[in-house]
């Protein structure tokens, strides 16, 4: 289950990447800021809740996307795999994915497999920075970020 959500994580982090950023190296930068926190929906924290920080206009690089734990705790990891991410603005996203009666993705299923569907409403999973009502900033040497958020 957690490399299904790992794998979701990573699809949905390339695709609000390459749907609005442009321009940065390859390279792993020096300055990556570690970014922890929680997660809660509708008041309780959340397992398998995907956050991703999408890169605001003036802030370089790639973002960064975690999963939350049982306790809805995450961790940010870097395109490359290292924790963190650069400093600066990001547009923070999240994404639930689940069979459409709301329950979970069964244990060793593919989401495509089972029909899953986002949980979430769009305002938190859109990175349309003008839809989306979750807005960060990262500084170092480290950030905690919590955010709680609705299912409806």
């Amino acid at each position: 289950m957690l490399i299904l959500n790992r794998q979701i994580a990573v699809l949905l982090m390339t695709v609000g990447l390459l749907s609005g950023c442009g321009g940065h190296t390859s390279e792993v930068p020096d300055d990556l800021v570690p970014v922890t926190g929680t997660v809660k929906l509708d008041g309780e924290p959340k397992a398998n809740i995907t956050v991703i920080f999408n890169p605001g206009k003036k802030t370089s690089g790639t973002g960064g996307y975690g999963v939350t734990d049982k306790d809805g705790k995450y961790t940010l990891t870097h395109r490359s795999n290292k924790p963190g991410v650069e400093p600066g603005e990001y547009v923070v996203t999240f994404s639930m994915m689940g069979l459409p009666d709301g329950s979970p993705i069964p244990e060793g299923k593919d989401a495509a497999d089972v029909g899953a569907v986002q949980l979430l409403p769009e305002q938190y999973t859109n990175p349309n920075r003008e839809m989306n009502l979750t807005i960060a900033t990262v500084a170092a040497p480290s950030a905690t970020l919590d955010y709680e958020i609705k299912s409806k």
